[in-house]
């Protein structure tokens, strides 16, 4: 590798992994279940239901502790993950060697890049990073499973459908497998569903998703939920993002239904799109939001009854959604409709309006500000609830700065702003991206990281 790490005491499964990486090159990893982060990192990656619960407690202040000047990724991009020590990020990393996954401790240095092995369509696509520091991405190509603190990949598998990524996710029982979904975008690539053995990189099986009927394929942009042995992805036709689809998969675990990694089509639900959020599961109910004919946006919820759906309910809004929503501890859920400035807490039982937050005013301001990410939930060491998102103004916003934001909104019904970080002088320079995992150093400092649009990997909490 172009970086090479300082040594550093490894876990121990990582060193007995290293051990036997030393002498055996390109073999199959022992075949044990991925360790899944328990804390640190939000939706899919610490949790396949796509909860956007970070099981960390937030910082208390929002000071900058370190960026990381990176070149800017082709698109905003899903950002960093963590498991507390560490945080893996996808986009635009050292230019010179054109890396595109980068992992940095707790403090902000840069321990590992890919050194070019990814290409730049990895930035669609969020990492997994395990409790034993092992992180997976892919880009269009690529799938891998990677040592940052030795600096080995430990496999490298090609893709079946070259087409650009949408975040890996693990799957079945004993998250022994990974499954990955692409979207359209490339020519001549058709976007498959691939699950693969997360110990030694093999495929497994690949299905397209095509409609039997109309043979009209579906892709994703939406990063899939997974309960076990089933995930559910929300996809529409390509070419036509408003015949949308949610499909719910069965991924098999033995011989008795195919062989380990088959995957089938458990059953469909048509919507109108596209969808902007990835599906969030809460027990066997899935929650996402789609469109209406005149582009207005909604919200429904599905029951999954095993063999069939069950539409549970579905409400409308002037706007569109743009993110996933954010399960919050109390009960609910969190959405934003876009550009509104208002975060909306959802009864999952009925669609009923439980809380509304105002970006605007919990920032103190006039101007109309709202969200622009994912929103990540975390809580205080006395146990409010927390979310951390980054909010833009209204408009040009060529002299209000883009921040970051981290609200206490269980303490009161209008929130309370614990800190907030200028990430930019105005719109134009940066804006927010991805996701805001939590990391922890040694000496106990908590600070959230994210990625910038226009580059840079932010560290921001406590010095």
């Amino acid at each position: 590798m172009s970086h090479p790490l300082q040594a550093k005491r490894l876990h121990p499964a990582a060193l007995a992994r290293a051990l036997v990486w030393a002498s055996i090159a390109w073999c199959a990893v022992d075949a044990q279940a991925f360790p899944l982060a328990p804390a640190g990192c939000p939706m899919a990656h610490c949790d396949t239901r796509m909860s956007d619960l970070v099981n960390s407690v937030a910082p208390s202040v929002g000071a900058g502790v370190h960026v990381d000047r990176t070149a800017p990724p082709a698109g905003s991009g899903l950002g960093c993950v963590s498991n507390t020590r560490l945080a893996a990020c996808s986009g635009g990393g050292d230019p010179s060697v054109t890396s595109n996954l980068i992992v940095y401790d707790a403090d902000g240095n840069r321990l590992w890049d890919d050194g070019g092995i990814l290409g730049a369509t990895a930035w669609k696509s969020a990492p997994i990073i395990g409790d034993d520091d092992f992180v997976i991405a892919a880009d269009q190509n690529t799938l891998l499973m990677a040592d940052p603190r030795s600096g080995t990949i430990l496999w490298r598998s090609t893709k079946p459908d070259s087409a650009p990524p949408i975040s890996p996710v693990l799957a079945g029982d004993e998250l022994d497998m990974v499954l990955l979904a692409t979207s359209s975008g490339n020519p001549g690539a058709t976007p498959q569903v691939s699950i693969w053995d997360a110990a030694n990189g093999a495929l497994l099986d690949s299905l397209t998703l095509v409609d039997p009927v109309t043979l009209q394929v579906y892709s994703t942009f939406n990063t899939p939920a997974v309960a076990g042995d089933r995930a559910y992805i929300l996809a529409s036709v390509v070419g036509s993002g408003t015949s949308g689809r949610l499909y719910a998969l069965d991924i098999c675990a033995s011989d008795a239904c195919g062989g380990r990694g088959k995957l089938s089509v458990a059953w469909t639900y048509d919507f109108r799109g596209p969808s902007g959020a990835s599906p969030l599961l809460i027990g066997s109910r899935l929650f996402f939001d789609g469109r209406t004919p005149s582009g207005a946006g909604t919200f429904m919820a599905i029951d999954d009854l095993g063999a069939a759906p069950s539409l549970a309910w579905r409400i409308q809004v002037s706007s569109t959604f743009s993110v996933s929503a954010a399960q919050d501890p109390r009960g609910g859920l969190w959405v934003y409709p876009w550009a509104t400035g208002k975060l909306l807490r959802l009864n999952p039982k009925t669609g009923g309006l439980l809380q509304t937050i105002d970006a605007g005013s919990v920032l103190g301001v006039s101007a109309v500000y709202y969200p622009v990410s994912a929103v990540s939930v975390s809580s205080t060491a006395s146990g409010a609830v927390v979310l951390t998102f980054g909010a833009r103004v209204s408009g040009p916003g060529t002299t209000s700065p883009p921040y970051i934001m981290a609200v206490d909104v269980s303490s009161t019904s209008a929130g309370t702003l614990l800190w907030k970080y200028k990430l930019a002088n105005n719109n134009a320079a940066n804006l927010p991206t991805g996701q805001f995992p939590i990391v922890v150093n040694p000496a106990g400092a908590r600070r959230v990281v994210t990625r910038g649009v226009n580059g840079s990997t932010f560290f921001v909490g406590e010095p």
